[in-house]
């Protein structure tokens, strides 16, 4: 029982002399932090030795990191080398990603408003990843078909998020009528290297698409593009910026969703781009759009997308008089009702001479088939009528 007793009496010297930091304003580094104040554990001091071990250790190794990370801070200097600046953006995490008061604030508050310091957006990336908010993603691109209709892979590296919406749910087209909140959040700084802001910026575009849109000319279904906006600077404390109202360059205005009846799901996809030395500045218009023709023009890739998710909807009787509003106002004709298409069309349309002759040909011998099996049945029912009667 003297080693508990011991320890218990080194967690309380220790948390007293060097706890776990105070929490950090928006845009104040964490690389730079004053002494620590007190914190407040959540058991008294005494009342369980194996916390107050624990609370020791984490004091003691937190105190360690943070040695080191101001020893490669001095040695970097002003012109760190890119070796050095990963390094110290690992040991920025490592020296308080442990810490309790950090841990507490990041289950409180989810980390908003604290995106300029590593550790949260670190902490960030963790729950995104293994809470199931990226995996979901994931499935649902892959399940509902956005890879490869749309994009030919994609590996996300930031979450991207429609406020109140789950990724991939069906919803009512009415709900488009204006806009959604959607949101992005980066967990790394979009410039590498050492540069004059704390938070560097980048630019990014914004497409949101039709998937499903349906063609007459082609008898399926084409890309549609409902919106594009180029030149959205964002950075790592973006988070909270609804990308519909931010700054940047609006190439094409937002149009509602209008899925026509017996067009089925549509999948409305919303993809964010990093852009390149310069934004997309091919002519884009909503009919006719293909998102591949639109990177290849513009010296884009799929490696380029850094988040995407959709939304999916379709036609419904509450939503018909919103669908034909949208049509008459933004396409200037009155919304398309869809059927099933016809026997000879399934496999092509029109059928040609030699291809409507044939199919002549086999509708002729299917009814003789028929009609000399009724015959068959019917005779012998016949003869199985006659038997009792000579009897």
């Amino acid at each position: 029982m003297a080693t508990p007793r011991l320890l218990t009496r080194a967690a309380t010297r220790i948390s007293t002399r060097a706890g776990p930091s105070r929490i950090l304003s928006r845009h104040e580094s964490t690389s730079a932090a004053p002494a620590p104040a007190a914190f407040e554990p959540a058991l008294p001091a005494g009342a369980e030795p194996a916390y107050d071990a624990a609370l020791a250790y984490i004091a003691e190794e937190n105190k360690l990191q943070r040695e080191r990370l101001a020893k490669l801070q001095a040695k970097a200097g002003a012109k760190p080398t890119p070796e050095q600046v990963r390094r110290i953006a690992r040991l920025e995490v490592d020296a308080y990603v442990n810490d309790p008061a950090i841990r507490r604030t990041f289950k409180t508050t989810g980390g908003k408003g604290l995106f300029a310091q590593p550790v949260f957006r670190n902490l960030a990336e963790r729950k995104w990843k293994k809470e199931g908010e990226l995996d979901l993603i994931m499935q649902r691109v892959y399940q509902l078909g956005v890879i490869p209709d749309l994009l030919a892979d994609h590996l996300p590296a930031a979450a991207i998020r429609i406020a109140g919406i789950e990724a991939g749910s069906i919803q009512s087209s009415e709900q488009f009528a204006t806009p959604p909140e959607v949101t992005v959040q980066l967990f790394n700084h979009p410039v590498a290297g050492v540069t004059g802001s704390a938070t560097p910026e980048a630019k990014y575009t914004l497409l949101v698409i039709d998937a499903d849109a349906p063609s007459h000319e082609t008898h399926s279904f084409v890309e549609r593009l409902h919106f594009a906006k180029t030149d959205i600077p964002l950075s790592v404390v973006s988070d909270e910026v609804n990308l519909f109202t931010a700054a940047g360059k609006e190439v094409l205005a937002y149009e509602p969703f209008a899925p026509a009846r017996g067009t089925g799901k549509h999948r409305y996809a919303f993809i964010v781009i990093k852009q390149g030395d310069a934004a997309p500045s091919a002519e884009i218009k909503r009919d006719g759009f293909n998102i591949r023709t639109f990177f290849a023009a513009n010296g884009l890739a799929t490696s380029d997308v850094i988040a995407a998710t959709l939304i999916r909807s379709q036609w419904t009787e509450e939503a018909a008089d919103h669908i034909g509003k949208t049509y008459q106002e933004f396409r200037g004709q009155s919304a398309p009702e869809y059927g099933k298409p016809p026997k000879e069309a399934k496999y092509g349309m029109p059928l040609n001479a030699r291809q409507q002759r044939a199919a002549e040909v086999r509708q002729e011998a299917y009814e003789g088939v028929i009609a000399e099996m009724q015959a068959l049945v019917g005779g012998q029912l016949g003869e199985a009528q006659a038997k009792p009667q000579e009897a």
